[in-house]
């Protein structure tokens, strides 16, 4: 089993990567890449993939939709939240409080798939600490070993304490 760390602090951050997943564009000569469209397919470039490679990968996953799994019915922070993207930036601009400790967490263990391919099971969680405010909300996701290949269909949402 392989397992990866990754922590911030940074409300910076958040916000650069909540711009991210909603696809927002700052000015014409600063734009930030609008999101792949759900079924386009996402490869993971450096193998075995670093904390950096599974956030990427969640970000440019943004567009998955939440029926994709019966545990993301519901988890937005808004009704209208209807992408992984939405949901993750929901989870984020929580962050930008400046009480508290936050931090995103990113694993990553090897598995087999239901077709029986060697994956990597990644999981990003946002994490958020305040005395007894405590909660630790994220995605789930396998990328395929041989190719890199994140499986859209496979995402899950995670969270809880």
């Amino acid at each position: 089993m392989r397992a990866r760390r990754l922590a911030t602090h940074s409300t910076g951050l958040c916000a650069a990567v909540a711009l991210s997943l909603t696809g927002c564009r700052q000015s014409a000569s600063n734009a930030i890449p609008s999101s792949r469209t759900a079924g386009t397919e996402i490869r993971i470039s450096r193998l075995p993939p670093q904390p950096k490679d599974i956030i990427e990968a969640l970000l440019r996953s943004s567009e998955v939709s939440l029926s994709v799994d019966s545990s993301c019915n519901g988890v937005g922070s808004e009704a209208s939240d209807k992408t992984i993207g939405r949901y993750v930036s929901g989870l984020l601009a929580e962050q930008s409080k400046p009480q508290g400790r936050n931090w995103i967490e990113t694993t990553m263990d090897s598995a087999k798939n239901a077709a029986g391919e060697d994956v990597w099971r990644s999981h990003v969680v946002i994490r958020h600490v305040d005395g007894d405010d405590r909660w630790g909300w994220g995605v789930e996701f396998l990328v395929r070993q041989k190719d890199g290949v994140v499986l859209q269909d496979s995402f899950r949402c995670t969270g809880g304490g």
